[in-house]
């Protein structure tokens, strides 16, 4: 049985590690958080005092944080993931960061005699639990294939996109196109219902028509049209407004440092923060929605 080094145990961690316990993994999980620990463990994982503790008594390291800063720490600082794993080991970092800090995370493993690969998942937190998560993986072919068991207990889908890195792009293109498409379904349906439109029958008319999309069939902003969205639960996520205004600025910076235009990754990057600003951080981003409102007719515009 292959002994998992798992550190990150939040929303979407813990699904992956239950999921990689169901598959007879036996998992040795690290949180900065207590509460997260403890939830590891309520799920049937070990704990360790550390991610170097993590990294030193596993046969494979995973990581699951939230930010680049995060996997920096957790990677590079005094009890992390590198100054506990011995050469060799084979870390898998699953958190969706800038391409260039998965890059130079790679340098300094590859510095030790650490293997490492990026491999941002898509699904959020519902194909987490279902273990069908979509992988995009960046780095050696044959460490993906060393790797590829413990990932098969988490996703469905599998893609090595290209060297280190690569999958972070992946990740933050696909989260491009679902956050701008949830931003103009969101628009579209605000505007139809200021005429009076029936929401249900708009849904019928998109959904054969050229503006159907993944974010109207799958994630509808507006409840009682899909029975899966987050829109019927109040916003629950999902995945959380705060998180797609991280990707999108993190594609927003990617571009701008390589000199590429964007445009609506830059306007809709901008609606997303507000929305946070406004109390919707922790909610499905699919709750934007609720933020574009029509002003009222006193207004000034």
């Amino acid at each position: 049985m292959k002994r998992i080094g798992f550190v990150g145990t939040g929303t979407m961690g813990i699904p992956m590690v239950t999921n990689l316990v169901k598959a007879l993994f036996s998992v040795l999980a690290y949180d900065a958080r207590p509460e997260a620990l403890e939830e590891a463990r309520r799920r049937g994982a070990a704990v360790a005092a550390s991610s170097a503790e993590a990294a030193r008594d596993s046969d494979l390291v995973i990581t699951m944080l939230p930010s680049s800063s995060d996997v920096e720490a957790a990677y590079l600082g005094p009890d992390g993931v590198l100054a506990g794993a011995p050469a060799g080991r084979l870390c898998v970092d699953m958190s969706t960061i800038d391409p260039s800090t998965s890059r130079r995370v790679a340098e300094r493993a590859k510095a030790k005699g650490v293997r490492f690969l990026d491999a941002p998942v898509s699904g959020a937190v519902p194909r987490a639990v279902e273990g069908t998560l979509t992988i995009m993986v960046g780095g050696d072919s044959r460490d993906l294939e060393e790797a590829r068991p413990a990932l098969a207990a988490m996703g469905s889908n599998i893609i090595h996109v290209g060297p280190v890195g690569s999958g972070e792009v992946a990740k933050l293109c696909n989260n491009l196109i679902a956050g701008v498409a949830t931003v103009a379904v969101s628009e579209a349906f605000r505007l139809a219902e200021a005429f009076g439109v029936d929401p249900k029958i708009l849904t019928e008319v998109i959904s054969k028509s050229s503006g159907h999309t993944w974010a109207m069939e799958h994630n509808h902003p507006v409840p009682g049209l899909v029975a899966k969205a987050a829109s019927n639960r109040d916003y629950a996520p999902g995945f959380m407004t705060d998180l797609m205004a991280k990707d999108l600025g993190l594609a927003v910076n990617a571009a701008r440092e390589l000199r590429q235009p964007v445009f609506v990754a830059s306007a809709a990057f901008e609606l997303y923060r507000l929305a946070s600003s406004h109390g919707l951080g922790r909610k499905d981003f699919s709750s934007v929605y609720t933020f574009l409102k029509p002003s009222p007719r006193e207004a000034p515009v």
